[in-house]
């Protein structure tokens, strides 16, 4: 199922303050990425949070494009990982932040997003066996 409701928006002031002051991040050059895992939650979701500075785009039109390219890339690869944090009943938050001056194609943005996903399941599933 490749959509991507607003449900999977983190838009909750209380999660985002959270994600930044608790969560664990990395890089992946052109993007930085936190989250947060919180493992036996009642309700399980994965919710994302796509940010595009004006510190690195200056041009509204840049950022728009940016975050768009991010929300289709995650929206076409975030299945797998999807479907085993709902399969474990848990919960994982996850802010996605382009750090670039330059504006990566949708190419790149789409291996990068690929490898921000696999690192997280690795993060993740590693921590807990």
């Amino acid at each position: 199922m490749n959509n991507f409701p607003k449900g999977e928006r983190i838009n909750n002031v209380n999660e985002i303050d959270e994600l930044y002051a608790k969560g664990d991040k990395f890089m992946a050059y052109p993007f930085s990425v936190r989250f947060i895992y919180k493992p036996s939650q009642s309700d399980s979701k994965m919710s994302v949070l796509i940010v595009a500075p004006k510190r690195y785009q200056k041009l509204a039109v840049n950022r728009n494009k940016a975050k768009r390219f991010l929300r289709e890339a995650y929206r076409l690869n975030k299945g797998e990982l999807q479907t085993k944090i709902i399969n474990l009943s848990s919960q994982l938050l996850i802010s996605i932040s382009l750090v670039s001056k330059t504006m990566p194609d949708f190419h790149l943005t789409e291996q990068k997003m690929k490898d921000i996903l696999s690192t997280i399941e690795k993060k993740i599933f590693s921590e807990n066996n």
